[in-house]
C-alpha cells in the first residue's frame, strides 16, 4: 500500500463527504479511492469511515486521524508547487467558517473575484452564527466578530463594528428609554446566545474602559437577525453588531440608544500559526485581506 496516496484518497473523502467526490477531485476511477480506503483501515486496523448507500460519517478515530494527517497532505502538496507557482495552478481545499451574514457579504462582493483568481481552489464554506472549534471541525481559516480566541491562533484585522445597543419606537413609547446602561436590568432585553457572555453587555464608560451589566429578558435565541427581528417588533431592546442593525437604524424601523456608550470589536480571519506553512491557505488569507472592505460590513 502507498501510505501517502492512501492519505490523501482519505483526505479527500473527507473534505469532499462523498468518495465520489474524492475520485473526481483527484482525478481517479472509484475503485480507487474504495481500495485505498479498505486497505489505509486494515493497515490502521480500525474503522475511519460508516459507508451507506446513502451517506458516509466519520468514526470517533477517523475524525482524530483526519486531523493528524490533514497538514501532512497539505505540506506535501506544497513540495509539489514551487512559492513562486501562479495563483491560478495553485489546486486544493480550504475549509472557512464565518458568521452568516458575513459569509453572504463575502460571496456578495468577494468570492466572485476569487475564483477569477484561484480556479484551481475548492473553498468549502462553513457560515455558522455559532464559534466553531477550529482543530475539532478541520477548519482553516475563520472570519470573525471577536477576540482573539488564544495563542495557538494569529488574527489579521479586516474591519471593525461597533456593537449598537436598539430598540424600537414601539418600545420607547410604551416603557421609555434607559438613563444609562446601569439601569437596562430594569428592561425588557433580548438575548442573544450565540455570543459568549450573552447576559453581560459589555459599554465604554466615562473613563474610556469597559463596563459590564447583567441583562435579562422573555426571550432568548442563538441568532442575531432573529434578535433584530423581535426588536423590531417592539420586544424589547437588544445588542447586537452593527452589520444587523445599520439598514432598519437608517429606514427608522429601529433606535439607537446610549451611542456614547457603544463598544467596537475588529472582524478578523482568524487562522493557526502553522497554517501558513500552506501557500494554498496563505494566499487564500492574504487574498482575503487584500479584498475584503470594511464597508462591506456597514
Amino acid at each position: 500500500m502507498d501510505k501517502l496516496k492512501a492519505m490523501t484518497i482519505f483526505n479527500a473523502i473527507v473534505e469532499e463527504g462523498t468518495m465520489t467526490g474524492a475520485a473526481k477531485r483527484l482525478g481517479i476511477a472509484n475503485s480507487v479511492v474504495s481500495k485505498n480506503l479498505n486497505e489505509l483501515e486494515n493497515w490502521l486496523e480500525r474503522k475511519l469511515i460508516y459507508r451507506s448507500t446513502r451517506s458516509l460519517n466519520l468514526s470517533l478515530e477517523g475524525k482524530a486521524y483526519y486531523e493528524k494527517i490533514k497538514h501532512i497532505v497539505v505540506a506535501v502538496e506544497s513540495l509539489e508547487q514551487p512559492d513562486s507557482v501562479e495563483n491560478s495552478k495553485l489546486t486544493g481545499a480550504v475549509k472557512i467558517t464565518a458568521p452568516v451574514i458575513i459569509g453572504k457579504k463575502l460571496c456578495e462582493h468577494v468570492l466572485p473575484k476569487f475564483y477569477l483568481e484561484f480556479p484551481g481552489i475548492h473553498l468549502n464554506l462553513l457560515l455558522s452564527d455559532d464559534f466553531n472549534d477550529m482543530v475539532e471541525e478541520g477548519i482553516d481559516i475563520a472570519l470573525r466578530i471577536s477576540k482573539l480566541p488564544d495563542s495557538n491562533f494569529v488574527a489579521k484585522k479586516v474591519g471593525k463594528q461597533a456593537i449598537r445597543l436598539v430598540t424600537s419606537l414601539s418600545y420607547l413609547e410604551k416603557f421609555g428609554a434607559p438613563l444609562g446602561f446601569e439601569s437596562l436590568n430594569r428592561h425588557v432585553c433580548i438575548v442573544d446566545n450565540s455570543v459568549a457572555n450573552a447576559k453581560r453587555w459589555g459599554f465604554t464608560n466615562t473613563e474610556g474602559g469597559i463596563s459590564s451589566v447583567h441583562i435579562d429578558g422573555p426571550v432568548e435565541v442563538n441568532d442575531a437577525e432573529c434578535v433584530v427581528s423581535l426588536c423590531e417588533a417592539g420586544i424589547g431592546i437588544a445588542q447586537v453588531p452593527e452589520i444587523f442593525v445599520n439598514e432598519s437604524i437608517r429606514k427608522g424601523r429601529l433606535v439607537e440608544l446610549l451611542p456614547e456608550h457603544a463598544v467596537e470589536v475588529d472582524i478578523s480571519i482568524l487562522y493557526h500559526h502553522k497554517s501558513t506553512g500552506s501557500p494554498i491557505i496563505k494566499s487564500v488569507i492574504e487574498f482575503f485581506v487584500s479584498h475584503i472592505d470594511a464597508r462591506y460590513f456597514l
